[in-house]
């Protein structure tokens, strides 16, 4: 096949189990297919994948979602390329692929998945001493994927780029204090940027788009999740760009683990991603952060970043048949005072308080209720972690004639006062 077009995108998304992605089966969409074709290349022409490639174990990489941490073998080259195919998990990067070629911020687009579930970022780095000691694996995939790309569509005569790199990990991070996610993140994020700047030669970086950690459905009293509030810190040194939380997609427990989404929330909360880069690509602002808290008499005010086309708003009832909707918003403050009401005004988030107040903390609770024994009869529920504040701004998309409903939410955070 050719690819169509004279320039290649390079899908990198990169992450643990939550960038993997659910295993839709053999379950069918409302269109008749399955929907793992589609999200793959035959439905979506240009999304593609390098052919010929091989496991270390000798198995052959066939589809989009390896060759995790088997790795790939190093003594086989690719093939060639064809269309994506997704068996199994549909990665977080396949449904990106489709989003790009959908919304024509690409012209063919290149995909494999590089990392595995329960990675540490450090996991993801060069160094076998960081992380789990010997763990260097998703970045030789990368290393290798990378080469062979460049090598294999150049041979078309076609143009490489790397315009974007998705993050889509913390989980594995929970219980780390806080600045340890930033500081493992500058030198991992720091490698993927050299590795795509020295493989394909192009001089500018990759736009770093980054997921914030949804965390579990248990533990948030003792994990307390610092590396949300990094990967705030994050984004905001590097000039990248927060997709948004994961808090808000419901969690399908059914293995017990309290942290994979049901399989429709994986592709809403990917497709969020793939509407922030539109927006970045048309020139508008994406970042929905807080700002410094204010505090004058009883009233602490906190201004978000919001657009001039939209404001924040609320979504009363979201937990209630999961526990509950979080008391004021998802809002709590330290220091001995007390919340008396809370709201939001255009992008203004304002706390009515009593006593001392040194931090305001949203979508942070450091609640001990297990959150797994609360779930439907489907055996789905939502994370600890849980906020109701959200921007007026929504999209809808369509894929195998099912609707999915796209939404801006408040990431987690904390302000000091």
């Amino acid at each position: 096949m050719t690819a169509p077009g004279n320039t290649v995108d390079l899908m990198l998304a990169r992450g643990q189990s939550l960038a993997l992605g659910a295993n839709f089966g053999p379950d069918l969409a409302p269109n008749g297919q399955r929907w793992r074709e589609v999200f793959g290349g035959a439905a979506n022409p240009g999304a593609l994948m390098l052919t010929g490639l091989r496991r270390a174990d000798g198995v052959a990489v066939t589809h989009v979602a390896n060759p995790l941490l088997a790795g790939y073998d190093p003594a086989v080259p690719a093939a060639g390329y064809g269309p994506m195919l997704v068996q199994g998990s549909v990665p977080e990067g396949a449904v990106l692929a489709c989003a790009m070629l959908r919304d024509g911020l690409a012209g063919a687009v290149a995909f494999q998945f590089h990392d595995a579930g329960g990675q540490s970022i450090q996991n993801l780095d060069d160094d076998p001493g960081s992380g789990v000691e010997g763990v260097v694996t998703p970045h030789a995939n990368a290393e290798l994927w990378l080469a062979e790309a460049v090598r294999v569509f150049a041979a078309e005569g076609k143009a490489i780029r790397v315009p974007r790199i998705f993050l889509n990990q913390g989980e594995a991070d929970v219980a780390r204090p806080r600045g340890w996610w930033s500081a493992a993140a500058e030198v991992t994020c720091g490698q993927m940027v050299e590795q795509v700047r020295r493989r394909t030669g192009q001089a500018e970086a990759p736009v770093l788009f980054v997921q914030q950690t949804g965390g579990y459905m248990m533990g948030a009293a003792t994990n307390l999740h610092h590396c949300k509030l990094d990967q705030l810190d994050f984004v905001r040194a590097k000039g990248g760009v927060l997709v948004g939380p994961l808090y808000p997609y419901k969690i399908d427990n059914s293995d017990d683990k309290g942290v994979h989404k049901l399989w429709s929330e994986y592709v809403r909360a990917y497709e969020v991603g793939a509407w922030a880069a539109a927006e970045v690509a048309a020139g508008r602002a994406w970042n929905l952060l807080p700002g410094p808290a204010t505090r004058t008499g009883d009233r602490i005010a906190i201004p978000v970043s919001v657009r001039e086309d939209e404001a924040l708003t609320i979504a009363p009832g979201l937990y209630a048949d999961y526990g509950g909707d979080p008391e004021h918003l998802g809002l709590e403050v330290t220091g001995g005072g007390a919340i008396i009401a809370a709201g939001v005004s255009g992008g203004t988030i304002l706390l009515d308080v009593a006593g001392p107040v040194t931090a305001v903390r949203y979508a942070m609770q450091r609640d001990p209720t297990d959150y797994r024994r609360l779930t439907d009869a489907a055996g789905c529920g939502y994370g600890a972690h849980r906020g109701l504040i959200c921007s007026t701004l929504i999209r809808t998309v369509s894929w195998g004639g099912m609707e999915f409903a796209l939404e801006r939410w408040l990431p987690s955070f904390e302000v000091a006062l």
